[in-house]
């Protein structure tokens, strides 16, 4: 136990006094003033960026083991002697779908125990689970071992908005932001072209071990250079340690409810559901979201069908075919990063500056993506060059990109400390459109043809971008009536 002198140097170093109307003493653990290197606004450039590049790499390798496993899905059906249609697309979407059930347990825990522990866990149970995947026997063991690594997986695209907001100033988000989300773009492009090779190269199987050999590296650079970056987590072992130093037991951190781990946790595991339940922006966001993601799903699942059947493709071919889909994620992305963080200071410089206007992208975003299904469908409906739909997927491709990475930008803004669980409550829809969407993709095309599927899907991506246009204009006075309190 500290001294008396040194228990007093440690109260007027870290404690704030606060004195209630009975006169007692409230010693509440706070920052060490605004300059604090404790607090992550505060880490130095490289510290910050470090842990953002971590992070986005982690993203691109969650995607990229979604997407990889497009092109061996038949020789995959071979070996187990299946040609089930819906077990076909289901051993792609499933992974999908444990994207939707990990945020309700994994943005929960982040704010009860901190960012860094949960990625851990989280990195090294998604290594076991993607190695059972390749040595699973049987059609039923790899589809659940795909839905497991798939909820580990995750993680990094629940809280990984999180720790952006966490670190970032509003103002430098955009860049942020983009590098966060090169790898939900860049990972489901990359994927099939890489799958293709590995599967006609070394058979599916190798997919898998790739991704192990890979995730565990990343894993290794996340213990070793990730520190926690959750303010409430950093106070809460700021203030245990005090307590040990000075033996005094009340204090107590400035971010502490007065509420137990348990009860934190309780409220944060239905703060999904809270969120979307509550708040119609979020709903709407939301299912916006889950049709896009679902959109991207099923092309990814039918357009090994289409270049097979259409053009002739092998398994290689095909993940060159998605070359165009991934140049489109790219010019998305460039255009977001040379567009977002520009209006947002302009509306700051002017005093105007609200949530809504992290949407912008999103309202170029949507009818781009009608565009490139139209462009798609129809020009492999008139056999087209196979060039000309892998223009239209690339403009699928960027406008998937525009949507998405501006609604975790407003969802980021909107929520701010709250950001993990708005994010969660996001994914979790967004996560079941992608999953069930594309069990649809090849009996929709088959009853209505390339076209006029595709033209379906563009009508319904036309509605999502008049639903953010009533957003951008209305959406601050309902975040006003309908505030979510915890």
């Amino acid at each position: 136990m500290a001294t008396a002198t040194e228990t007093t140097r440690l109260l007027h170093e870290h404690v704030h006094i606060h004195r209630h109307v009975d006169e007692e003493e409230e010693r509440i653990v706070d920052w060490d003033g605004p300059d604090d290197p404790e607090n992550p606004i505060n880490w130095s450039s490289a510290k910050t960026w470090g842990h953002v590049a971590i992070v986005s790499l982690l993203t691109f390798l969650v995607p990229l083991g979604a997407t990889m496993f497009a092109p061996a899905i038949q020789q995959v059906m071979d070996d187990f002697g299946s040609s089930n249609d819906v077990i076909s697309s289901l051993i792609v979407s499933i992974y999908v779908l444990g994207w939707g059930l990990g945020p309700l347990v994994v943005a929960p825990l982040s704010e009860v125990h901190g960012r860094l522990a949960v990625y851990t866990a989280s990195n090294v149970l998604y290594i076991l689970f993607t190695a059972a995947c390749a040595l699973a026997p049987n059609l039923g063991s790899l589809v659940f071992f795909r839905l497991m690594a798939g909820t580990m997986g995750s993680t990094p695209l629940t809280i990984g908005g999180g720790t952006i907001s966490d670190l970032v100033p509003i103002q430098q988000r955009g860049l942020a932001l983009s590098l966060y989300m090169f790898g939900p773009v860049l990972g489901p492009s990359i994927g099939p072209l890489l799958g293709g090779f590995l599967t006609q190269a070394l058979g599916w199987r190798w997919i898998f071990w790739v991704l192990v050999i890979v995730y565990t590296c990343m894993t290794v650079a996340q213990i070793a250079i990730m520190r926690e970056t959750y303010p409430a987590a950093i106070l809460k072992a700021k203030t245990d340690a005090l307590r040990k130093e000075t033996g005094i037991t009340s204090l107590r951190s400035k971010l502490d409810n007065g509420l137990s781990s348990s009860q934190i946790l309780a409220r944060a595991i239905v703060r999904p559901a809270k969120m979307t339940i509550m708040s119609s922006i979020n709903l709407v966001l939301s299912l916006g979201s889950a049709y896009v993601n679902g959109v991207v799903f099923l092309l990814l699942t039918t357009a090994p069908l289409m270049f097979q059947s259409e053009y002739g493709f092998s398994a290689r071919d095909v993940g060159l075919a998605f070359m165009g889909f991934g140049l489109g994620n790219i010019a998305g992305l460039a255009l977001f990063s040379a567009i977002s963080d520009r209006f947002i200071r302009k509306q700051a410089a002017q005093n105007a500056l609200k949530p809504e206007h992290r949407l912008m992208p999103a309202l170029i975003g949507a009818p781009l993506l009608a565009m490139g299904l139209l462009w798609y469908g129809w020009s492999a409906q008139a056999h087209a060059h196979w060039a000309v739909p892998v223009v239209g997927s690339g403009l699928i491709g960027a406008g998937n990109v525009l949507f998405n990475t501006a609604i975790i930008g407003y969802l980021i803004d909107a929520f701010t400390v709250y950001a993990a669980s708005s994010i969660a409550a996001n994914t979790v829809i967004r996560s079941v459109g992608g999953t069930l969407l594309p069990l649809a993709g090849r009996h929709l095309y088959a009853a209505l043809g390339w076209g006029w599927g595709s033209s379906l899907l563009a009508l319904f991506a036309l509605v999502c971008g008049f639903a953010l246009i009533y957003l951008y204009a209305y959406g601050a006075a309902m975040r006003s009536k309908q505030p979510v309190r915890f």
